[in-house]
Parts: structure tokens; sequence; C-alpha cells
């Protein structure tokens, strides 16, 4: 039955095609970002607590939570990596659409 519906139902216009995956593609960035926020705020915790240890002179909790912040701080890295991969691919999109290649390729 979902086939005749399928064969029945219109087929979506590229450039519709091309905004919904835009719009969705701007949306994983924008929940990118916001991690990004989240992690930078819980690394000025983090430094807070590594001073205060560091004042108490417990450096076993301060190098943990040292090792805590360089990992935070790769996530990061990594979190812009991811970024900038999906503003990458929002860009090919509307090129290829621009230039007339077909969808089949996505």
């Amino acid at each position: 039955m979902e086939k005749v519906m399928n064969i029945l139902k219109p087929k979506p216009n590229p450039q519709q095609l091309l905004r919904d995956w835009q719009r969705r593609l701007r949306q994983e960035c924008r929940n990118i970002e916001r991690q990004i926020r989240d992690i930078q705020r819980e690394e000025k915790n983090v430094q807070k607590a590594i001073k205060e240890a560091a004042k108490r002179n417990d450096m076993g909790s301060a190098k943990a939570l040292a090792k805590e912040l360089v990992r935070s701080r790769k996530t990061v890295n990594r979190l812009y990596e991811n970024k900038a991969q999906l503003n990458s691919i929002s860009m090919h999109l509307g090129e290829s659409v621009g230039t007339g290649l077909p969808f089949t390729y996505f």
C-alpha cells in the first residue's frame, strides 16, 4: 500500500529539498554552538576548582581536574571541526543546485 501512495505522491521540488536540508544543517550547527558554549562554561568552573584545589594543596584532584579540562578542550575542537564540515556540506548543496547537478548523488 505504501508503494502505491509513494507513486501517487508528487516528487518534491529540488529547491524545496535544498531548503529543508539546509534548514536541518543550520539547526545542527546551532546545536553544536550550544554544546560548545555549555562546555566552555563548564571549563570556567573547572578552572576555578583547579585553583581552589591548588590553594588547598590537593594536587591529586587538581591534576584530575586539569585532565578533564584538556579533554573538554579537545571536545570543543572536535565540535568546531564538525560545525565546519556541516557548513561545507551546506555550501556544497547550494552550489550543486546552482550549477544544476542532479540530486541523485546525495
